[in-house]
């Protein structure tokens, strides 16, 4: 038995959003992963949980940014080549280097997202709610075809 991942129902506004959002995303991410740090901040923080958040909050928006199609490999497969990327700039970066547990811990974040979703779509409480237009006056209304009392 194959599990489908789900697709986001989101309008064409928090596309848009969600798109922009993975742009800034992108841009801070990769200023903060090309800036030369001290090495004594380097230690205090935990740098493959930040490596796997940042990468959950990235599949999210490339989810959010393409909703009508199933996250899949077609959306996870860039991001990891972006995060290969970033590890080899920081080659080139004083201060920072080349780490292949950096690059597990984004593939690990990556992953953490698709069990999030495989999560979300095994949980019995989880309710589906249409948006359906209402055709007299044109207005979105959460909610099913039931009429209210």
């Amino acid at each position: 038995m194959s599990t489908q991942m789900p697709t986001l129902y989101l309008n064409r506004c928090d596309q848009t959003g969600a798109r922009l959002m993975l742009g800034l995303a992108l841009l801070i991410i990769t200023y903060m992963a090309l800036t030369p740090i001290p090495d004594l901040l380097q230690q205090n923080v935990n740098d493959k949980l930040g490596h796997a958040l940042a990468f959950v909050l990235l599949a999210f928006l490339t989810h959010a940014s393409w909703p009508n199609t199933a996250f899949s490999w077609r959306h996870g497969l860039p991001l990891l080549g972006y995060g290969i990327f970033l590890e080899c700039a920081q080659y080139f970066v004083p201060g920072r280097f080349f780490s292949l547990w950096d690059v597990v811990a984004d593939t690990a974040g990556i992953g953490l997202y698709l069990l999030l979703l495989v999560f979300l779509i095994r949980s019995p409480s989880r309710k589906h709610t249409a948006i359906e237009e209402d055709s007299s006056t044109g207005h979105r209304s959460p909610g099913s075809s039931r009429t209210q009392s």
